[in-house]
C-alpha cells in the first residue's frame, strides 16, 4: 500500500473518531452546539487527536497488515476504550468541565460503530481487489509443507501458497496438481511463471543455499519473507562497529539489551496499582472455584523456570480438576482441554486465572513482559529439541510477551522462541507498554496465544 493510501487510512480513522464526538454533541444537546460546550471540545481536540494517533500506532492500525477481521475489531475496541479513558483524564486535568461526561460515553459507542464500519468496508475492498497474498515457499519439504498448512489452513482468505521450492520433491507428491513443486535450481523459472507477491524462506534452508536463492529472488524484484535462524535473531538491533577497517557488527548480550532498572520499576509500580482492583476479582473467582469443586484448593502453585534457570513457585487460580496429571504425568494444556472445570474454562478464557501472578511480579520472580515460564520437565525436553532454547532464560519470565500478542495458542515452541529473542533485542519501556496494551486485544480472541 502506498504512503498516500496509508495517510488516507489514518485520516479516515480520525474523521470517524471526531465524527463520533460531533454526533454525540448533537444528540446530547438535541441538534444544537452550545458555544461553551463546543469550545471545550475544540480545546481538547488536538490532544484527543494525538492520543488517537498513539493508540492506532500501538495496535498496528496505522500500517495495514494481513489480519482477520476479528483481530482488527478487537484492536478497534481497545483504541476506543483507551481514547475514552484519555478523554476523561484530559478533561479533568485541563478542567474543561463544559465537556459533558455523557458526551464521552455516547461518543465512544458512536466511534466504535463508525470506525468498525469504515474499517470493515476497507478490509473487504482490499480482499476483493487484491485477494490473498500469493506466496512461494522455499525450504526442505517437511518444514515447507508445515508452513503451507499454517498459512492456508488458518488464513485461507489472507494467504495463498502457489508453490513450494524444495531440495527434493517427494516421489509421492510429484503428481500433485494442487500446487506447483520445484527444486532449488528451478527457482528463477518458477518465479517467472507463477509471479508470486512474495517468497517465504524457511529457517532450515542451508545458509549458503539461502543466500544464493534470496539474491535471485530479490534480483527478480520479488519481496522476500525470512523465517529467522538463531543467528538472524541475535543480529537484530546490532550496530555496525568496524574494527580497524574490518566490517563487523557488535551484538550485545541479552542481559544488556532486555534487563534494566526501568523494567523492575515499571513492573513493581504497575503490579501495585493493579493489585487493588484485582484483589476483589481474585477473591470472587476463588470462591467460584471452591463452589464448583468443593474440597479442592482454589489456588494452584506450580514450579516454573525463571531467569538464569532459577526455579520459582508460580501461583494461579485452579482451572482444572484436582490431580489432573495423576495418571498422565506432565502434559501441556490444550485449547479445549477436557481437564478444565466449568468455572476454569471461563477463568482461562478471560485470563482471570493469571491475576494471582501479580504477587510473583511484586516479589520479583516475574515481569509483566517476557517469555512465558515453563515447567522444569518441559524445559529440559525443549532444550534438547530446540537449539538456543536456553537463551530465553537470560530474560525475566513474563505474564505476557511478544509471542503471546503475535502468535497463537497453537504456535510451536520454536516460533515462540523466535518472538522471545526478537523481544530481547528490542526491549524498552515503550516496547513493554505497547505489548501490555496489545495484550488487551489478544484477550478477546479465543485462538490467540495463551
Amino acid at each position: 500500500m502506498s504512503r498516500w493510501m496509508r495517510v488516507a487510512l489514518v485520516l479516515g480513522d480520525l474523521i470517524c473518531l471526531h465524527l463520533g464526538y460531533l454526533v454525540a454533541f448533537l444528540l446530547r444537546f438535541r441538534g444544537s452546539l452550545p458555544p461553551e460546550n463546543w469550545s471545550a471540545y475544540l480545546e481538547l481536540a488536538p490532544w484527543l487527536t494525538l492520543a488517537a494517533l498513539l493508540f492506532l500506532y500501538v495496535y498496528s492500525l496505522t500500517l495495514p497488515r494481513r489480519q482477520r477481521w476479528a483481530e482488527i475489531f478487537s484492536s478497534l475496541i481497545c483504541v476506543v476504550a483507551l481514547l475514552f479513558l484519555s478523554g476523561l483524564s484530559l478533561s479533568y486535568i485541563m478542567q474543561t468541565y463544559a465537556f459533558p461526561r455523557s458526551v464521552f460515553f455516547l461518543a465512544a459507542v458512536l466511534q466504535l460503530v463508525f470506525l468498525a464500519s469504515w474499517r470493515r468496508a476497507l478490509w473487504t475492498w482490499i480482499l476483493r481487489r487484491h485477494g490473498p497474498l500469493a506466496l512461494l515457499i522455499v525450504g526442505p519439504w517437511d518444514e515447507a509443507s508445515k508452513r503451507r498448512e499454517q498459512l492456508e489452513k488458518h488464513r485461507p482468505l489472507l494467504f495463498q501458497v502457489r508453490g513450494i521450492v524444495t531440495d527434493t520433491v517427494p516421489p509421492d507428491r510429484r503428481e500433485d496438481s494442487s500446487i506447483s513443486l520445484a527444486t532449488y535450481d528451478e527457482l528463477p523459472v518458477v518465479l517467472e511463471r507463477l509471479q508470486p507477491e512474495g517468497v517465504l524462506f524457511c529457517s532450515s534452508v542451508p545458509l549458503e543455499e539461502r543466500s544464493r536463492l534470496m539474491a535471485k529472488a530479490v534480483a527478480q524484484g520479488t519481496s522476500v519473507f525470512l523465517i529467522p535462524r538463531l543467528e538472524d535473531l541475535l543480529l537484530a538491533g546490532a550496530s555496525m562497529e568496524p574494527l580497524n577497517g574490518i566490517p563487523a557488527f557488535r551484538i550485545l548480550g541479552l542481559q544488556e539489551m532486555a534487563v534494566g532498572g526501568w523494567k523492575r520499576l515499571l513492573d513493581f509500580a504497575l503490579a501495585l496499582v493493579l493489585a487493588v482492583p484485582a484483589l476483589p476479582i481474585i477473591l470472587l473467582a476463588a470462591l467460584a472455584v471452591k463452589l464448583d469443586s468443593p474440597g479442592a484448593p482454589a489456588f494452584y502453585v506450580q514450579e516454573r523456570v525463571g531467569r538464569g534457570g532459577r526455579v520459582f513457585r508460580l501461583i494461579k487460580l485452579r482451572t482444572m480438576v484436582p490431580e489432573a496429571e495423576k495418571d498422565t504425568g506432565p502434559v501441556l494444556a490444550t485449547r479445549d482441554d477436557p481437564r478444565l472445570t466449568r468455572v476454569g474454562r471461563f477463568l482461562r478464557a478471560t485470563r482471570i486465572d493469571e491475576l494471582p501472578q501479580l504477587w510473583n511480579v511484586l516479589k520479583g520472580d516475574m515481569s509483566f513482559v517476557g517469555p512465558r515460564p515453563e515447567r522444569p520437565f518441559f524445559v529440559s525436553q525443549l532444550e534438547r529439541e530446540i537449539p538456543g532454547y536456553y537463551l530465553r532464560h537470560c530474560l525475566p519470565p513474563g505474564i505476557t510477551g511478544l509471542a503471546q500478542v503475535e502468535g497463537e495458542y497453537s504456535t510451536p515452541p520454536e516460533d515462540k522462541l523466535r518472538y522471545d529473542l526478537l523481544y530481547a533485542r528490542s526491549a524498552s519501556l515503550l516496547t513493554d507498554l505497547r505489548i501490555i496494551l496489545r495484550t488487551l486485544s489478544v484477550m478477546m480472541l479465543r485462538d490467540k496465544a495463551s
